[in-house]
């Protein structure tokens, strides 16, 4: 397996990528020990696929995902940058109503931070929700609040 970091990837510091045979199975913030410095390119592609502006040249590798869990991810990659939608709506959008806390179980073991940006699902109920990355629900609104400012 291969292991890359991007230093100073985000405005919120290094973003760390596990790649198999080529795709991505897992992204996290911060750096994790023995990582490769990533191919310059990828600072610029990240923050572009963060605006919504193209996707990351990378492919992301859901084998060994629930079907559930992949559709849920695959729906808040929908979510335009900046914007937000809730466990809710992700829910129906897959073709599960009623199941928002299984959206926001799948949110919460979503393994590509960023990529799949579980950071734009949000409580019904209002505020921003829990987010597991480092810095927890002050990155997560940061995040947003970068996102929405840079469009």
């Amino acid at each position: 397996m291969e292991h890359f970091v991007l230093r100073a990837g985000t405005p919120f510091g290094d973003v760390s990528f596990w790649l198999e045979q080529g795709t991505i199975v897992e992204v996290s913030l911060g750096e994790a020990a023995g990582a490769q410095p990533a191919p310059k390119s990828w600072g610029k592609a990240l923050r572009d696929h963060l605006l919504g502006r193209r996707q990351f040249p990378v492919d992301l590798d859901f084998a060994g995902i629930s079907p559930f869990r992949a559709a849920a991810m695959r729906a808040a990659m929908e979510i335009p940058a900046g914007e937000v939608a809730t466990y809710g709506e992700i829910a129906e959008r897959i073709g599960h109503p009623g199941a928002a806390r299984a959206v926001g179980t799948a949110m919460a073991r979503n393994p590509f931070a960023l990529l799949v940006p579980c950071h734009r699902v949000v409580p019904k109920a209002g505020g921003i929700g829990n987010y597991g990355a480092d810095g927890g629900t002050a990155t997560k609104a940061a995040l947003l609040d970068w996102e929405h400012r840079e469009r």
